[in-house]
């Protein structure tokens, strides 16, 4: 279960990561401007990778969240005396 949520925190860092950068190309500043061209060019050529970036981070936050719902379900209560 760790395992599944160190997986969903390293999806949402990465699309957050990513949708940022195309929010600073927008306003001309950020990261797609600072690196060189040819690391930039697939994610400028895909311009709709933003969306999928988006989809993925709106999905990742989800999981993240029904999950950490499920792991306090599962930790046992302290019980009351």
């Amino acid at each position: 279960m760790k395992l599944l949520d160190l997986v969903l925190t390293a999806v949402t860092v990465l699309s957050v990561t990513v949708v940022i950068a195309y929010l600073g190309l927008a306003y001309d500043t950020g990261l797609f401007t600072v690196l060189p061209e040819p690391v930039t060019a697939f994610f400028l050529r895909n311009g709709s990778l933003q969306w999928v970036a988006l989809a993925v981070l709106v999905v990742g936050l989800i999981g993240k969240t029904l999950h950490g719902r499920m792991l306090k379900q599962r930790r046992p209560q302290p019980t009351r005396s």
